[in-house]
């Protein structure tokens, strides 16, 4: 005798099927998108590593001086005469704060040639793969500068009340000697001896504001941890691109992500001695 085995599934066995399905999605889809996301930020670890290491052979060909943050070094025809340290479309949309162009908005011309980009393999290296859409970069070079008072100042931090040393002392690796007389920013970048400590310093970090430059926490009064920020404005623009952390670049060239209260306000700062 042969056994009938074809038979359609009962309405219960349907819904039981369906129903296993819907939880493994559940399951499943979070953990692919996580494993995608995880994807995105190993590529921009590896992305802030060679702006790092761009900085560093930009100073090994400068006699050990590191790449200022801009000047008005001619770049050619129809460019704006500030040259940045990396290249963007600063043409696309006037002047922001002594720094020309829009690095949030879309390019409209070629990117103006930065200090730095003979040193990348590519434009596409210069920013995370998570930024925004349209966005032409999401990085900033530490803009903690000096400023000589009889020459231009823009800066002030209470800190300075509590550490007389550190005042007009605190600068990054491209941002010695700030001078803005004409208009928009001219910096000098430090020699490689005046790093007091590279792997303690940082270079680059990612970054959501118009210009790839970044002083946002100079001026409040902080040292071991980030001043009190209710409205986590301060960790928001840190940690736009990453919600635990973001992706730093060092002066020795190694990179670390780190969240927002790890951060040390020694940590922007060429000089150490200050702080001593």
């Amino acid at each position: 005798m042969r056994l009938k085995l074809d038979r359609a599934f009962t309405l219960i066995e349907l819904l039981v099927v369906i129903a296993i399905i819907a939880i493994l999605a559940a399951i499943l889809f979070p953990v692919f998108a996580q494993a995608k996301k995880s994807a995105k930020q190993t590529q921009c670890v590896m992305h802030t590593k060679q702006v790092a290491l761009a900085l560093i052979m930009y100073s090994d060909e400068h006699d050990s001086n590191w790449a200022p943050v801009a000047n008005a070094t001619y770049t050619g025809p129809g460019y704006v005469p500030q040259h940045p340290w990396i290249g963007y479309d600063n043409r696309n949309g006037g002047g922001f704060g002594q720094f020309y162009g829009d690095m949030t908005m879309p390019a409209t011309r070629p990117p103006a040639p930065g200090k730095i980009d003979p040193y990348l393999k590519s434009h596409d290296v210069k920013a995370c793969p998570e930024r925004p859409g349209g966005w032409q970069l999401a990085v900033a070079y530490n803009y903690w500068h000096n400023c000589v008072p009889e020459i231009s100042c823009d800066i002030s931090s209470p800190y300075w009340n509590r550490n007389p040393k550190a005042r007009f002392q605190e600068y990054g690796p491209g941002a010695k000697l700030m001078d803005n007389r004409k208009g928009f920013v001219e910096t000098r970048g430090v020699a490689d001896g005046e790093i007091e400590e590279p792997s303690y310093t940082i270079a680059t970090w990612e970054h959501g504001v118009w210009a790839p430059v970044c002083t946002f926490l100079l001026q409040y009064d902080w040292f071991d941890a980030p001043p009190p920020d209710p409205q986590n404005i301060l960790k928001t623009h840190f940690q736009f691109l990453h919600r635990d952390g973001a992706v730093l670049a060092w002066c020795d060239g190694h990179t670390k992500r780190i969240a927002f209260g790890q951060l040390k306000r020694p940590m922007f700062s060429v000089r150490k001695d200050i702080y001593q």
